[in-house]
């Protein structure tokens, strides 16, 4: 019998690093035994380049899809030809996939991407809106229960994949807006507060200059905005422990790594931005955990990416990462296993080719430029972890910038070299 361990990904969708700790399921099963990362970032914080990424741990300036029409794109440079998926499927797993896939799949709306054997995904719009191994039917008119849907279909397989090792990724759309969370939980969080720190930062004059005119966010919106991500997130919670409860029963829990990532995070008017897509900690930084056989629990420091999901998977399957192509990303798999990060990379790049800037985070220091606006920040992160006091006309900045700049022209084993 293969005994490899199973790989289950959870993608969630538009949930910022600091909700994590509101999903008490999510923390006691995946959390406190996994590996939590206080660094976790996006390759590129908006959910359709972002995705793009995962599947082909690739940075955006290497696979090009740079906005939220994505899977037409993808699709047209052949990046569906190799993946996380047609590579797992070659090694002999079974996989899954349940969620949202990719932004603007209603553009091709019976398309099955390579290597997935089942594949019940999500396709926008309120009407037939998913596709079940290419045939596309009406689940429901509500997204939560869209949702739930899915995440049903999800427990199923994990139910009856116990003779092979399998991949599967479920991808919810929580909590994404607008916010529809279940009967059981829509007033959860009735009333939750909303000021951080950086809400509507009084003095934005060490920012860009685009951003000084920027007005106030309404403090009561984004509250709401807020409340409604809580309490979706404690549906999707729910659903994470049906997961692991289906795992625990099938005797595969123990033989099972489970990633937790979000496609992005969210501003709720923090320097006076909202939404996704900037180069601030709240929208660039995910949470990201990982549990799995063997791996060291507890909080770990080190500089994580979404482009490393796809290497560290293919590793616990048995499989070379770099074997056809280089990858962006590097496998977690050792470190996770020893607990020590030693020798792993130093800086990290974080990008968005759309809006024309790219952020470099090295140790606790955060160079951001802007380069369609203009523009130069530094952050230290120790000192000034709401990013309020950028230290660009105290520091020099061109050593960020030229090691910034290489990791933006590079690809695999070169880019992975100048994370050193």
């Amino acid at each position: 019998m293969d005994s490899r361990p199973n790989v289950l990904w959870i993608i969630t969708d538009d949930q910022p690093r600091r909700s994590l700790r509101t999903m008490p399921h999510t923390w006691r099963l995946l959390v406190e035994p996994g590996a939590r990362f206080r660094s976790g970032y996006a390759a590129v914080p908006w959910c359709g380049p972002a995705r793009a990424s995962m599947l082909t741990s690739m940075y955006p300036h290497n696979h090009h899809c740079f906005t939220n029409n994505t899977l037409p794109k993808f699709l047209d440079r052949g990046l569906d030809q190799d993946t996380v998926a047609t590579r797992m499927k070659a090694a002999g797993y079974r996989l899954g996939y349940y969620g949202k896939y990719m932004n603007a799949h209603r553009q091709m709306p019976e398309y099955v991407a390579p290597g997935w054997d089942r594949w019940v995904v999500r396709i926008s719009g309120k009407l037939k809106p998913y596709n079940v191994d290419g045939r596309v039917i009406d689940v429901a008119d509500d997204r939560q229960a869209s949702d739930a849907y899915a995440a049903e279909r999800a427990a199923e397989f994990v139910r009856t994949q116990t003779q092979r090792p399998w991949f599967m990724v479920f991808a919810p759309t929580s909590p994404h807006s607008p916010y529809t969370p279940s009967r059981r939980h829509r007033h959860d969080f009735d009333d939750v507060s909303w000021n951080p720190p950086a809400l509507n930062e009084d003095n934005l004059g060490d920012k860009p200059e685009w951003m000084r005119s920027l007005q106030r966010q309404d403090r009561d919106r984004m509250r709401r905005h807020w409340e409604g991500k809580l309490e979706e997130l404690r549906d999707l919670d729910d659903q994470i422990r049906e997961l692991v409860r289906a795992l625990r029963a099938t005797d595969q829990l123990d033989n099972t790594v489970i990633m937790l990532v979000s496609d992005n995070g969210y501003m709720l008017g923090e320097h006076r931005l909202f939404r996704k897509e900037h180069p601030y900690e709240e929208s660039a930084g995910v949470p990201f955990v990982i549990r799995g056989p063997g791996f060291e629990p507890g909080r770990v420091n080190a500089l994580v990416s979404q482009v490393d999901l796809m290497p560290t998977t293919l590793e616990v399957a048995g499989l070379d990462p770099d074997e056809g192509r280089a990858l962006d990303g590097r496998s977690m798999l050792t470190h996770l296993r020893s607990g020590d990060w030693s020798g792993w990379r130093r800086r990290l790049l974080c990008e968005n080719p759309n809006l024309g800037w790219a952020l470099l985070r090295e140790g606790q220091m955060v160079f951001i430029r802007q380069y369609e606006r203009g523009g130069r920040e530094l952050y230290d992160l120790d000192d000034d972890p709401h990013q309020m006091r950028s230290l660009h006309r105290r520091v020099d900045t061109d050593p960020y910038l030229t090691r910034l700049n290489a990791l933006r022209a590079a690809a695999g084993l070169e880019l992975r070299a100048l994370e050193r």
